[in-house]
């Protein structure tokens, strides 16, 4: 189930990510930094899953405590961070 809820907030993100792009810069800005933002979570929960692999066994704690709700969760965490810092410096230019 967490890791439903997690699906569910990055799936919205994305939509956020596509949204705000297409309405302040282009189409091929919004496509390109929808890819990025899959590019870093596909690549960002292979590692985040090694990493958890040293600490949570492979059957996780409980039925919903897993290890993929685990490394989703320390994934999510980062890129809070992550994005936080890549989208807060971004300028808008205005349109000519």
């Amino acid at each position: 189930m967490i890791e439903v809820i997690l699906f569910y907030g990055h799936a919205v993100f994305f939509t956020w990510v596509f949204a705000k792009n297409y309405v302040e810069e282009s189409f091929l800005s919004s496509f390109l930094s929808t890819i990025f933002v899959i590019v870093i979570f596909s690549v960002g929960w292979t590692f985040s899953a090694f990493v958890i692999g040293f600490v949570v066994p492979d059957e996780g704690f409980s039925r919903i405590l897993t290890k993929a709700a685990f490394s989703l969760a320390l994934l999510t965490v980062l890129e809070v961070i992550f994005y936080r810092f890549y989208f807060s410096n971004r300028k808008v230019k205005p349109a000519v």
